[in-house]
């Protein structure tokens, strides 16, 4: 028997439900969008002689303009959900930006990123007959420069960094929130005599990009160095030394394989967990993004455990190198900032060059054994082990792999292929380095005012950010680099310079 139900105890549902619309004319508001976003971090290079520089980042978030006075990220769409310290040296290009999150945010508009700080450390050159101070720990250089690892305090702890114009981010188009650091601005030196005393005053700027490349990137990323993690059929994990993120990459069908000297398939079946690979990679996508490999390099027989990073920061009978990065797994002990004596391999075949695939290096240069090794450069050590003895730590060298040098200057003399650049910051003019001979070649890549018409759009006088391998130059000649990128960023007045030395 069908139950009857009563009209009248129906229409206090009813008019709940009306209610709970609001109306005819209302509809409830569906949850907003996401939209994939990928962050991005570069560094523009320093006047200064910093070899090594560390910012913990605590917090980023983006905000809208009800959120301009914000000071903190609660209730503000965060772009990094934990603490990142990055070593922003290794960054000092527009062409070095490296990955610090991929997430998602609601769509929407926004009108700045507020980021926040933790502690910084920095590697810097002392010049002879000084001392640098971070207001705690201090270093004096007596006859010769030297290398002083201090904490400078971070003031303020938190910036808001406008966009040029707002930020549209709309559901379905991913965008690329791009961070540039401003190691030369930020970095403030208060000089009083011979003492110099160290400050952080964050200065950055930010940019959004939603543009897809023709390659069909919305970013680019090169030389990003790490340990490898859960290989699978498609791709495998890598830990970046720079950022200490986990970076999933995939592979493709034009994924190129290089330097792997143990397995000839030259494919994905060449990459091991535990290995110590440098990789370029592009972010693209729609609903997600995914980080796709375009090479996959192996160190250079780099040991899992024994493989750390570092500058040349003392040449002839005793080097002596500075720990710039510290790739995930290392089991030496060794930190960022930590001062080794370097011992290095006992034959040639200890040392290689880590040139993209398709690259040869010119004629007269060559990295071959300790009489190559030059103030500045960037090496891969494979270490054997550590000692200290009487408060010195010596490392012990079975591989040294050299890495592209970043580096400022000025474009002095131009006679192509080849540019002098001088201007050099304190660490290498302390170490008698006034000037360096930048070879370019099929190799470079122009950014800047030379972006579209390459070696002809370099202008002498001006101010560039330059990367690739640094060489001996031999007996009375100033040091070659074989030029990768060379970024022009024409003249830059004195006044926009904060910290000179």
């Amino acid at each position: 028997m069908r139950r009857r139900i009563s009209v009248l105890s129906v229409l206090p549902v009813v008019i709940a439900f009306i209610a709970s619309c609001g109306g005819s004319n209302h509809h409830t508001t569906p949850p907003p969008s996401e939209v994939p976003v990928v962050v991005s971090i570069s560094d523009q290079a320093s006047t200064l002689g910093v070899l090594s520089f560390d910012l913990q980042i605590t917090s980023a978030c983006l905000l809208t303009s009800a959120q301009a006075a914000d000071t903190d990220c609660t209730g503000a769409q965060s772009l990094i959900t934990t603490p990142v310290t990055v070593q922003l040296e290794d960054l000092q290009t527009s062409q070095e930006s490296d990955v610090l999150a991929s997430t998602q945010v609601q769509a929407g508009t926004y009108t700045a990123v507020l980021i926040t700080f933790g502690t910084s450390t920095a590697a810097i050159n002392v010049d002879p007959g000084t001392t640098d101070t971070d207001t705690t720990n201090s270093c004096t250089a007596a006859a010769t420069p030297s290398v002083c690892e201090l904490s400078p305090v971070v003031n303020p702890t938190s910036v808001t960094v406008p966009f040029s114009t707002a930020a549209v981010l709309t559901s379905g188009q991913p965008a690329n929130i791009a961070i540039d650091f401003n190691v030369a601005n930020s970095l403030i030196e208060a000089t009083a005599g011979a003492n110099n005393t160290f400050t952080i005053d964050p200065t950055f700027t930010v940019t959004d990009n939603t543009t897809v490349g023709t390659d069909g990137n919305l970013l680019d990323v090169s030389e990003v160095t790490g340990t490898v993690s859960n290989v699978s059929s498609t791709g495998f994990d890598v830990t970046d030394s720079v950022t200490g993120q986990l970076l999933p990459i995939s592979t493709s069908a034009t994924t190129t394989f290089n330097g792997f000297t143990s397995c000839t398939t030259n494919n994905l079946a060449c990459v091991a967990n535990n290995q110590t690979v440098t990789v370029n990679f592009g972010v693209s996508g729609t609903t997600s993004l995914v980080d796709t490999a375009t090479s996959v390099s192996d160190n250079g027989g780099i040991t899992f455990g024994q493989g750390f990073e570092g500058t040349v920061i003392q040449t002839g009978a005793t080097p002596m190198i500075l720990v710039t990065s510290v790739p995930a797994g290392n089991t030496q002990g060794v930190t960022v900032g930590q001062t080794l004596t370097l011992v290095p391999p006992a034959t040639s075949a200890g040392f290689s060059v880590a040139l993209p695939a398709g690259q040869t290096l010119p004629a007269g240069v060559s990295f071959a054994g300790s009489g190559d090794l030059v103030d500045g450069q960037n090496v891969m050590v494979d270490s054997t082990g550590v000692t200290t003895a009487g408060g010195v730590s010596t490392t012990t060298a079975d591989q040294l792999v050299l890495e592209p040098t970043e580096f400022s200057g000025t474009l002095s003399a131009l006679n192509s292929p080849n540019v002098t650049i001088d201007g050099l910051n304190n660490f290498f003019t302390d170490n008698n380095v006034q000037n360096i001979n930048f070879q370019t070649g099929a190799q470079t890549t122009f950014g800047g005012t030379a972006a579209t018409t390459g070696f002809n759009g370099l202008t002498v006088g001006d101010q560039a950010n330059l990367n690739g391998f640094l060489f001996n130059g031999g007996a009375g000649q100033p040091p070659a680099v074989f030029g990768e990128t060379i970024l022009d960023n024409g003249v830059v007045p004195a006044a926009a310079v904060k910290a000179t030395k």
